[in-house]
């Protein structure tokens, strides 16, 4: 005589396709991500750029702050098209700067040293001008690089 088969599974079996279940999604979601990734990887020192901003976001006579590693960059967005980046902070005091959008400079709060848009000192007791990120837009979205020191 043949034993009967049950049609109703046992909490072993169900147990066991729970887990298969599991393995085949968790394996699913993993390549996915291996195949999709969500950003693109930054490595500070190795990036040649550095992305500030959309360009539809950032509007004429503002600034924005942006790190790139241990760097702090000041980018001001002057008028429709035109922009500059030097360093964040001040190179006397290490103070962060400020952009001073009535008299077009560029401004440490803490020891008032006033620099213009290229870095150069206007007026302050310090000599050392800031260091210049060039900036370029790329489909709509604004970057900041190296200077071209050649130029």
């Amino acid at each position: 005589m043949r034993p009967k088969l049950s049609s109703r599974l046992s909490s072993n079996d169900l147990l066991l396709v729970g887990v298969i279940v599991f393995s085949l999604t968790l394996g699913l979601l993993i390549v996915s991500a291996y195949f999709v990734p969500s950003q693109q990887l930054e490595i500070p020192g190795l990036q040649p750029a550095v992305r500030v901003a959309d360009v539809d976001r950032f509007p004429a006579g503002t600034s924005r702050r942006v790190s790139w590693g241990d760097r702090l960059i000041l980018v001001v967005h002057r008028t429709p098209g035109e922009y500059f980046a030097v360093q964040g902070t001040a190179s006397s005091d290490g103070c962060l700067l400020r952009w001073d959008a009535d008299a077009m400079r560029v401004v440490s709060p803490c020891s008032y040293v006033v620099y213009d848009l290229t870095g150069n000192v206007v007026a302050g007791l310090t000599t050392k001008p800031l260091a210049q990120y060039r900036v370029f837009e790329r489909e709509a979205v604004l970057y900041v690089t190296e200077a071209d020191h050649g130029s």
